[in-house]
């Protein structure tokens, strides 16, 4: 019995020790800086009744992408923004960005996803993100799904504005046993 516990013990240990980094905003970024409420006031954690703020994604190109993209449109989209990202491939068709200065506790990886047709992406982000459950949170273009770091609503969304996800992509998170896609921003259909 006591091996078994051992076990157990080690196993956990080695989960939790290799686990994702949770998002924290930690540079004292106010997510209702960048999200209004559904009818254009106070926002609430209401996941159903936000939206991002209109001129968000000013001088973004929102144009819907219909071609197939590769992860070097994400990687020029966040590298266009300053950040420093540096990047792990782990099959031709998954990729990992770590991203620093981001003003998070710790860097941020996101998973890409690159697949053969937007409805895959999307398909692909929706399961990700109940997957992962509450605190999940993505972005899909054409035929990418990024998948992002569980956090609190409030730090994902901080987290996505930031750095103009929400432009870049369709923004989904995780309800209580559903995705959501937050309105205001990047829109496939």
């Amino acid at each position: 019995m006591r091996r078994v516990v051992r076990a157990l013990v080690a196993t956990s240990v080695f989960w939790v020790g290799c686990g994702p980094t949770p998002l924290r905003v930690t540079d004292g970024s106010d997510w209702r800086a960048y999200v209004v409420g559904q009818r254009g006031g106070t926002p609430s954690t209401d996941i159903t009744a936000i939206r991002f703020r209109p001129g968000l994604c000013e001088g973004e190109d929102m144009t819907p992408q219909r071609g197939l993209l590769t992860e070097r449109h994400i990687i020029g989209f966040i590298e266009k923004q300053g950040i420093d990202v540096r990047v792990e491939r782990a099959r031709a068709d998954l990729v990992y960005l770590n991203l620093s200065g981001v003003g998070t506790q710790s860097p941020v990886r996101l998973r890409v996803a690159i697949l053969d047709s937007m409805e895959k992406a999307g398909r692909e982000l929706h399961e990700g993100i109940l997957e992962h459950g509450p605190g999940s949170w993505g972005v899909h273009r054409a035929n990418l799904a990024v998948l992002g770091p569980v956090g609190s609503l409030e730090d994902d969304l901080t987290f996505a504005a930031k750095l103009k996800l929400p432009c870049w992509g369709v923004f989904t998170v995780a309800g209580a046993d559903d995705t959501f896609v937050v309105p205001g921003g990047y829109l496939e259909l």
